[in-house]
């Protein structure tokens, strides 16, 4: 199949580059020293039609494809900054609730995700698991026509910012060990709701993750997504998009590692010569580039693939597997390449190089993502 780029994708790859070099890029730095975005972040991403990109219209989205919000994000990853997850957490959230909720969900929840008024979060991971759903000890006790939920969430990305949740919790009346996870949604301004203080990571400044508390927070049943405990095959649902996205995040880190390199080695003198004159730099910068591009047409199939409404669990752990280590290895040929100053915070590819990090643990690691490709041939 031919992944070249229709003048659609490339009027949106376009309108995304120019919304990174005017609204993210004189703000990097910021967002790193005070490890906070902008508190209208959103309400900007909604005004460039970059929010709802999968939701009709009828509900304020934007009608577009999942290989559009790939184009986007990679071109966010370039920024070298954590921008592109609160704009992946308000789709894919919104995506979830579209598929999932009823119609009066969708017509009560949507609108705010995909004008920017609201920020998403999606919450599955707590103290003690972070893949296990037996291991669930949030709980949501039917009362009267609500659920009252008691427990702890952890690293819920934008947990603390305004807006609505997916919370994933073990339901008070079922109890089968495997069917007794629920999805809700949970408005987080609810009465017994609280955060803690963000956690401060190696790199991803601004990821806004934080644990969330459940304190007797009481939540309408009507916003359950799907039926109860149906929660677990929702989730994998979405986690198979969320690596899909993290995938087109690590592809924009990677190819801004790239350009980062041969503008360098273009500068960088040696005994009079661009360094780039260097067969072995020559080599390093062809294994980045041939490695790029192989991320670049994996990752753009799988969200074609998604497009088509078939199943991505296993493709995007096959997509995970790949794309994380190889960009990883890429900001570290690009840091190699600067020499020291790639270790100094003054230059690019020192960021880009602890933003690559995350990429293993978070969103499911390496190893799980193993164990589904794995097992699936097995099947």
């Amino acid at each position: 199949m031919d992944y070249k780029l229709d003048p659609v994708n490339e009027m949106i790859v376009k309108a995304a580059r120019d919304f990174c070099d005017q609204e993210i890029m004189p703000i990097a730095d910021q967002i790193v020293e005070k490890n906070d975005y902008p508190s209208d972040l959103l309400e900007r991403f909604a005004k460039a039609r970059m929010l709802g990109l999968v939701i009709p219209k009828e509900y304020g989205g934007v009608g577009s494809s999942n290989l559009n919000i790939i184009l986007i994000v990679e071109e966010l990853g370039k920024t070298g900054t954590v921008c592109a997850w609160p704009m992946t957490m308000n789709n894919s959230t919104a995506e979830t609730i579209y598929h999932w909720g009823s119609e009066d969900v969708r017509k009560t929840f949507l609108p705010s995700l995909c004008d920017g008024s609201a920020y998403a979060s999606t919450a599955f991971t707590e103290p003690a698991t972070g893949s296990d759903p037996t291991l669930i000890t949030t709980t949501a006790v039917p009362d009267g026509d609500d659920f009252v939920i008691n427990g702890t969430k952890r690293y819920i990305t934008g947990g603390n910012k305004k807006g609505y949740g997916v919370f994933y919790v073990r339901d008070g009346e079922l109890k089968d060990q495997k069917g007794n996870i629920t999805a809700i949604i949970v408005d987080k301004s609810s009465e017994g709701y609280s955060t803690s203080e963000p956690w401060e990571f190696m790199g991803l400044e601004g990821m806004n993750c934080v644990d969330v508390f459940f304190k007797d927070v009481r939540v309408p049943q009507s916003n359950v997504l799907g039926d109860r405990g149906n929660g677990f095959k929702i989730l994998l649902r979405w986690i198979a998009g969320e690596r899909i996205e993290q995938a087109g995040y690590m592809l924009g880190l990677g190819q801004a590692a790239l350009d980062e390199s041969v503008r360098y080695c273009k500068e960088r003198l040696v005994r009079g010569k661009p360094m780039g004159y260097m067969q072995g730099i020559q080599w390093m910068l062809a294994e980045m580039k041939s490695k790029i591009e192989a991320c670049r047409l994996l990752t753009y199939r799988a969200a074609s693939v998604q497009d088509a409404g078939e199943s991505v669990e296993v493709l995007s752990a096959e997509l995970k597997i790949f794309v994380v280590p190889t960009v990883q290895e890429i900001t570290r040929l690009a840091l190699q390449i600067h020499g020291s100053y790639g270790y100094s915070k003054e230059y690019k590819v020192e960021r880009l190089f602890r933003q690559a990090a995350h990429a293993g643990v978070v969103a499911s690691s390496s190893e799980i993502n193993r164990t589904i490709a794995g097992a699936a041939l097995l099947r």
